[in-house]
């Protein structure tokens, strides 16, 4: 075996960088080649005083939509929520004019957390609203709250993780009964979600 012990190794062509078994060294930085890997070892510590591009990954697709109007339901009947507002939707995931629901982009498989509530209202006294998330059609998640005071807002959330795939859709239910007129209320009938970064 071989050492070469210098002080100083300067390219030879301006701009191309010294190439050592691959690795690109230049003034604007060190090149692994495709397929390579920079291994750090046991112990070592990696310290950064500049600007780090490309590691970790964004919560996205994300989304938050919500009903922009009172929904009047049928009474003691699970209802899909009306989204047709939505504050973020990174990739057009969410059909907010259609369906309410949001559907997983081509390639973007993998684990969300999901978070949805319903604001039942009635005015002669709601008995109970609940909540239910659900995933291409069945149940996946839910809760409930009650009261029995006339014109009494009740708000009834849930969330959950959930590892999805590309295509399948993600949609809020609720539920209100009352002797009155029933309704979803705009304010606080919600659902959001994003993509965890694994």
């Amino acid at each position: 075996m071989s050492e070469v012990k210098v002080d100083t190794i300067s390219e030879r062509t301006a701009a191309n960088g010294v190439a050592v078994d691959g690795v690109t060294i230049k003034d604007s930085g060190l090149t692994i080649p495709s397929g390579g890997t920079l291994t750090v070892a046991s112990g070592a510590t990696i310290t950064n005083s500049g600007t780090a591009t490309g590691f970790g990954g964004t919560n996205t697709p994300a989304f938050t939509a919500y009903s922009n109007t009172d929904q009047t339901v049928t009474t003691a009947t699970w209802t899909k929520a009306s989204l047709q507002a939505e504050i973020i939707d990174t990739d057009s995931a969410f059909d907010s004019t259609t369906n309410y629901r949001f559907t997983v982009p081509s390639g973007e498989g993998g684990n969300y957390a999901f978070w949805g509530s319903i604001c039942g209202y009635d005015s002669t006294g709601t008995d109970e609203t609940s909540v239910k998330i659900y995933e291409n059609g069945s149940e996946i998640t839910g809760s409930v709250a009650h009261s029995n005071a006339p014109g009494d807002y009740q708000l009834a959330s849930t969330s959950i993780v959930v590892a999805l795939s590309a295509g399948d859709y993600i949609e809020l239910y609720g539920y209100a009964s009352g002797g009155g007129t029933v309704k979803f209320q705009n304010f606080g009938t919600i659902l959001s979600g994003y993509k965890l970064v694994s």
